[in-house]
């Protein structure tokens, strides 16, 4: 019987060393000759252990740059190599043997698929180390509208009028995720670095330790594409800052295309030397303003779909309302109700979603008029009349009672008509509505009575949830 040790060294897609030998002459065929030798000639297959192969590169500069600039390739050229699904892993390790000679790009033949003779093409798959942040997934509005554009023009004609790029906005505006779509569109044609600017900074700083500086520029100086987020942590690290301005300045001069993404405009960055300043203005800086409530619904309804939610456009609209304008805190709070409804084992209700955001609720949203359907989820949660019959025919005196409450605080904190909120509950009249306000308005008046001290506890416990 043959071992499985033993199987493995005689199959050519068990072999960690076969199955990279076969990556990197996929590699060498979609690369130039220049940026393979560069990066990829002197990277060893270490084992394959869980599923995955685990890969070793010389330095940790080449391993930032393979990790966040050449990874998807490498990801899709190991499955083609495998022939079958297969995770990589890329760590810093020392070849245990001498390096083999580079590989002939002029003369090396190409890879057969699978034995069949037929050549496997090199594929130019989405970088998964960017997700799912392309244009296709970001959703336009009048708040990023010029921001979306520039983008869209500096992916698809990068360097050629609208260089640098520098997008500002707070933080969870979605300035990033513009950043990651540029990079899905350019890094199919040119060769792209996108890299936060802590990174930057660290691989600097680590580069000159090393003794590795001259690889750090190669990295950065031969970019066709950079795109770097947060610039504004590039403030009082002068050294980082000259290293930047050369790269910056080497990049421009020859029509390469810049992106830089900051949580405030140039001219507003401290700790920058001026001479940055200026090259950050020199080009078009957009900003990503807070999006209005219209663009909140559209991003909550996309996502809504994206998880496969069962939310109709009523209770869509309250946690638009009450999520606040950070879009990442506006999906934190969608994720919150996601978590509530599916604990209750419930439907996604009004009810769920006040239950859910009572105290999580910002500061700016805090502000905003009530729905009545935001009404009634509090009403329905404080005196446990279920939420379909305050719109429902039903009149015993527990359900009028909660219907009154919503009476009387939708005419005290809402902008609606008489009859917009008697429309709203059921399709009551508006004489309606104004009995049960001036009832409720009467029987506050009665200090002391227990039947009044009710109202006041209801009205006091609704006021909170909603934050009114």
């Amino acid at each position: 019987m043959v071992s499985r040790s033993a199987r493995s060294l005689n199959d050519p897609h068990s072999d960690p060393r076969a199955i990279w030998q076969r990556t990197l002459q996929l590699l060498r065929d979609s690369l130039d000759r220049e940026t393979y030798e560069t990066w990829f000639a002197e990277t060893h297959a270490i084992e394959i252990r869980g599923g995955v192969l685990h890969v070793g590169v010389p330095t940790v500069i080449k391993l930032e740059t393979l990790r966040g600039s050449y990874y998807p390739q490498l990801a899709s050229a190991v499955r083609q190599a495998a022939g079958r699904p297969m995770e990589i892993e890329l760590r810093v390790a020392a070849r245990p043997e001498p390096i083999s000679p580079a590989l002939d790009f002029a003369e090396s033949p190409s890879v057969l698929d699978g034995g069949r003779g037929q050549p496997i093409q090199p594929a130019r798959s989405r970088p998964s180390v960017l997700n799912q942040a392309t244009f296709e997934r970001f959703v336009e509005g009048t708040s990023n509208q010029i921001a979306v554009t520039a983008a869209r023009r500096v992916a698809f004609h990068p360097g050629e009028d609208t260089n640098p790029l520098f997008i500002y906005a707070n933080s969870g505006l979605g300035k990033t995720h513009l950043l990651h779509a540029i990079a899905h569109v350019t890094m199919q044609r040119h060769y792209t670095v996108l890299v936060e600017t802590e990174s930057y900074v660290r691989q600097f700083v680590n580069s000159v330790g090393a003794g590795e500086r001259a690889a750090f520029q190669a990295k950065y100086e031969s970019a066709e594409v950079l795109i770097i987020d947060d610039v504004q942590k590039l403030g009082g690290k002068t050294q980082t800052q000259e290293e930047f301005f050369n790269v910056f300045n080497a990049m421009h001069k020859q029509g390469r295309q810049i992106v830089i993404a900051s949580d405030m405009p140039p001219r507003r960055l401290t700790g920058l030397s001026e001479r940055l300043v200026t090259r950050f203005e020199g080009g078009l800086v957009v900003e990503i303003s807070p999006p209005d409530l219209e663009l909140r619904l559209a991003i909550l309804q996309r996502t809504i779909r994206d998880w496969k939610l069962d939310i109709d456009e009523q209770t869509a609209y309250m946690i638009a309302e009450r999520g606040g304008t950070n879009v990442r805190a506006l999906l934190g709070a969608l994720q919150r109700v996601r978590v509530y409804a599916e604990s209750d084992r419930s439907p996604v209700t009004p009810a769920v979603v006040m239950r859910a955001l009572a105290g999580h609720i910002p500061e700016e949203a805090r502000k905003a008029k009530p729905t009545v359907a935001e009404l009634i989820a509090a009403a329905s949660d404080v005196t446990t009349v279920a939420p379909e019959l305050f719109t429902s025919p039903r009149k015993d005196r527990r359900t009028a009672r909660a219907r009154q409450l919503v009476m009387y605080l939708a005419c005290h904190h809402t902008d609606l008509s008489l009859n917009a909120i008697g429309e709203a509950l059921g399709g009551r009249d508006h004489s309606t509505v104004l009995h049960g306000r001036d009832k409720v308005e009467s029987l506050l008046t009665k200090t002391g009575d227990p039947e009044a001290q009710w109202w006041v506890q209801q009205i006091s416990e609704i006021r909170s949830r909603l934050h009114l």
